[in-house]
């Protein structure tokens, strides 16, 4: 659960300094900083929208590693650097509150914990991408943004993607014509409800057995008989 949606009193303390600070409204597609901006005197935290979170290579090839959005913070991974090493990007008109690295020193606490769920986070997401399918990682990734929206908005599993699919295939290493595939699939078998960027989930338990599956131990074993027509190489 994300400091926004607990009831801890840190949290409520902290975004209660965020309430009184600078609020910045971000457009679609403008960058709140770039890799290589100074880093300024501030974490961000989400008040509303979404961004997607993108590191630059060496060859200038980008590899997305977060969609941040309501409830979650931006720039904890600058802290104590000069200038940024990402860059992060409003995927719809956003808008965050500034909260500066003198408060945050004064909750040393709550500091920690948004640095420890961070590295967390970071650890699930690499795990998650290897030895694992397309449908798997897809599967997931559609599970993960609905039980957000459903924790945020106290809604049903439907809900709108923010992102493109080439932003998708990035973030989970496929190819954009492998989440088309994937999702054709996932709507062909009647798990979900697929309008342009609009998903409804139509069976959350079926996708929860494909995103969990183990992978078989090598590429002549048996497969989960719940997902063998969903497993493909990604």
């Amino acid at each position: 659960m994300t400091p926004a949606a607990s009831g801890e009193p840190h949290a409520r303390l902290l975004l209660d300094h965020a309430a009184g600070g600078q609020r910045q409204w971000i457009q679609r597609n403008t960058s709140l900083y770039r890799s290589g901006d100074p880093v300024a005197d501030y974490v961000f935290f989400i008040h509303a929208g979404s961004f997607k979170h993108y590191c630059t290579d060496e060859t200038g090839a980008r590899k997305i590693t977060s969609f941040p959005a309501r409830g979650d913070f931006l720039a904890l991974d600058s802290i104590g650097l000069v200038r940024h090493t990402c860059t992060a990007v409003a995927l719809e008109d956003s808008e965050v509150y500034a909260i500066s690295h003198a408060i945050l020193r004064q909750q040393l606490t709550l500091l920690h914990r948004l640095l420890a769920q961070s590295i967390r986070k970071m650890r699930a997401s690499t795990a998650q991408l290897h030895h694992t399918t397309a449908e798997q990682r897809l599967a997931a990734f559609l599970l993960d943004q609905a039980k957000r929206h459903s924790r945020l908005e106290g809604t049903p599993p439907r809900y709108r993607l923010p992102m493109s699919r080439c932003d998708i295939g990035n973030y989970l290493h496929l190819s954009p014509e492998s989440v088309s595939r994937v999702m054709h699939q996932f709507k062909q078998d009647g798990l979900i409800v697929l309008e342009n960027r609009d998903i409804t989930l139509r069976d959350a338990s079926a996708m929860e057995t494909i995103a969990t599956v183990a992978p078989p131990a090598s590429p002549h074993a048996g497969q989960h008989p719940l997902a063998t027509s969903h497993m493909s190489k990604s």
